[in-house]
């Protein structure tokens, strides 16, 4: 037993458990997110670790991506962020919790979450911005207490400290007018929490079965009020700028757009694979007893060859590691784009696209180790040959340049022979500044990243 005088803590965790359990699961994300990626706590690299791991960025949320309003709040920029979060979440759900059925507890937080991501999404659609944390969720709270303790001082019943709680709420939307805190969220979730606890407050008059009633229709009304809002304002046109933007991030990753956008190595290491396809060794020089065209797979380790460069060999182990899953996003990507697209032209191109990125992975193979035994290395040069003439816009077989044509330029409209853009070329020109900003943003930069 507690000795006189001292206060159990017992007591109040068993009237906070849906308290205690969500500061658990919000501080178990953050430190399982940051065991499994080490971007988490890499200053540089963590907008596109908030990206990946479901912030809520409006241009992608209102795109499609709606998961994005429910994962946002448990995502936290840092430990500060969690903690005076926690320390929120914490000191008001051990006292509002035990005024109220734990279901109604929960479903306030959850909506009031959901309902600030919503406000920040429809807020800032037109931006991109990076926004997470539970501070929506708790203004729902906050804004539950506030209804409470209206009602506790018109009843002349022990209520919660209205001055305190309007201080507590004057500081907050004050600091997010000088720091970069998200208020649009903020007012989002007092506005809803506030609603829903008048509905609770409403149901403490009726009896245990109607009072249930109400409660799930109010939940349920709420809940399909932010469907109808979300559906409304769904930007299909984003969806597929964004849907084309990362195909060109990816194309232009694989070597299609000069060495500034190519991951390390890999311009050398195709220029050297198309060299043996052709028929010469990595220095340029006639393989021995090879005719011209003439391809043999055993030729392509040449291309792996260490030579004493232990800088390039790191680079080659590094993208013998990486590049099957850029392929694998490629045909992806590709797949993505397909579904979106009615062109037959520009379905044409996809189709050249899969087909590149689903061949070249096999040469890969070959380079790094066993080639696969259904490897036809005449068909993955055409593919690669393919692909160049297209990226390149012009239509002129053998014309190839690395994307450095119409299909990255700004703003053209015709190849070399003022023949028009192929329908891809036409369709990577698209995306625009917003949703190439967001594709830049997203994924790792860096090799070291794991996830």
């Amino acid at each position: 037993m507690p000795s006189p005088g001292r206060v159990s803590l017992l007591p109040v965790l068993r009237a906070s458990k849906i308290t205690v359990l969500l500061v658990i699961a919000n501080i178990a994300v953050y430190a399982g997110l940051g065991a499994l990626d080490t971007r988490a706590f890499e200053s540089l690299s963590q907008s596109s670790f908030l990206i990946d791991w479901g912030a809520n960025v409006p241009p992608l949320t209102l795109s499609g991506e709606y998961w994005r309003l429910f994962t946002s709040m448990f995502l936290h920029v840092g430990f500060a962020h969690l903690a005076m979060n926690m320390l929120a979440l914490w000191s008001l759900g051990i006292v509002l919790e035990s005024r109220m059925r734990w279901p109604v507890f929960l479903g306030i937080y959850l909506l009031s979450g959901l309902c600030g991501s919503l406000t920040t999404a429809l807020w800032n659609r037109n931006e991109l911005m990076v926004s997470c944390g539970a501070s929506g969720a708790i203004l729902g709270l906050f804004g539950a207490a506030l209804a409470y303790a209206l009602r506790d001082r018109t009843s002349g019943r022990l209520h919660f400290p209205v001055r305190n709680l309007m201080m507590s709420l004057v500081l907050t939307f004050a600091a997010g007018t000088v720091f970069s805190i998200d208020n649009a969220a903020h007012v989002g979730g007092l506005v809803c929490g506030f609603v829903l606890a008048l509905v609770a407050l409403y149901s403490e008059k009726l009896r245990p079965a109607a009072a249930a009633v109400v409660l799930v229709v109010a939940g349920v009304i709420t809940a399909v009020a932010l469907a109808g809002v979300v559906h409304a304002n769904h930007d299909q046109d984003l969806g597929d700028k964004l849907a084309a933007a990362r195909l060109r991030a990816t194309l232009q990753h694989l070597g299609f757009g000069g060495y500034a956008s190519a991951m390390d190595g890999v311009v050398t290491l195709d220029g050297c694979i198309q060299g043996v396809m052709s028929g010469t060794d990595p220095d340029g020089q006639p393989l021995p007893g090879r005719a011209p065209g003439e391809m043999k797979v055993e030729d392509l380790h040449l291309c792996n060859a260490n030579k004493g460069d232990s800088a390039r060999y790191d680079r080659i182990s590094l993208l013998e590691r990486f590049m099957p899953q850029q392929y694998a996003q490629c045909r992806q990507e590709a797949a993505d784009l397909r579904d979106r697209q009615t062109s037959q032209a520009t379905l044409s191109d996809l189709a050249k696209i899969d087909r590149y990125c689903t061949l070249w992975p096999q040469v890969y193979s070959a380079v790094f180790g066993q080639a696969p035994a259904d490897l036809d290395l005449k068909a993955a040069a055409r593919a690669r040959s393919d692909i160049e003439n297209l990226l390149d816009g012009t239509g002129v077989e053998g014309d190839g340049r690395y994307g450095y044509g119409s299909a990255y330029g700004a703003g053209e409209s015709e190849g070399k022979d003022g023949s028009p853009a192929t329908g891809i070329g036409a369709l990577l020109r698209s995306p625009g500044p917003l949703a190439t900003s967001l594709v830049d943003e997203e994924g790792c930069p860096y090799w070291s990243c794991k996830r």
